[in-house]
């Protein structure tokens, strides 16, 4: 008798915790839906001696939590990370070359500047309100991709482009609820434009 209780409610937990499980996944994924933190409004490619630059807009909009951590201190890395893709009849997608943009993103609590460092060159912005700062940091001006004979002429390609934080330069407290919260996945998604 007291087996077949002890089963019945090993068997309602289980029913509890995967119903809730489903749940959890469902309001996660309708809320990141939702919710379009970096998005990529405007994407050119042109030849400039002998040369693939990329001139970009994207739009960042951080959610309230994020602010709030960026305001207390946290630096926060976003990354522009470009591909030109080779498109493969029978096989799949190729990439050929992958160009990376980091930028730091900070808050001096002391002279109330955000600041914007290319982590490339050492370079260093600093802006006076949060708006101005991720005008700045959406506008990717002739970005290097690759040499134009780098690429063969009988193959097709694509760029793909897409903007992101990234959750793994995060503090340790933050990067662990940002594996688990939606208003931590800044993320564009890939944008994809003919070459």
């Amino acid at each position: 008798m007291n087996l077949i209780l002890l089963l019945k409610r090993a068997i309602t937990v289980l029913l509890v915790i995967s119903i809730t499980t489903l749940m959890y996944a469902f309001v996660s994924e309708s809320a990141q839906a939702r919710t379009i933190a970096i998005e990529v409004n405007y994407l050119n490619i042109a030849e400039l001696n002998d040369e693939l630059r990329l001139d970009a807009e994207i739009a960042y909009e951080l959610n309230s939590e994020v602010r709030e951590a960026l305001i207390n201190g946290i630096p926060m890395v976003f990354q522009v990370e470009v591909q030109i893709v080779a498109l493969q009849k029978w096989l799949w997608d190729k990439v050929i070359i992958t160009t990376v943009k980091t930028h730091l993103l900070k808050y001096h609590i002391l002279s109330k500047q955000y600041v914007l460092e290319n982590l490339e060159t050492g370079e260093s912005v600093s802006f006076p309100d949060l708006e101005s700062v991720l005008s700045k940091q959406g506008s990717v001006s002739a970005m290097y991709i690759a040499e134009t004979d780098y690429l063969k002429e009988q193959e097709n390609y694509v760029v793909q482009l897409r903007s992101r934080l990234l959750s793994s330069e995060l503090p340790l407290p933050l990067r662990m609820k940002s594996y688990f919260s939606p208003k931590w996945r800044l993320d564009s998604g890939w944008y994809q434009w003919p070459l």
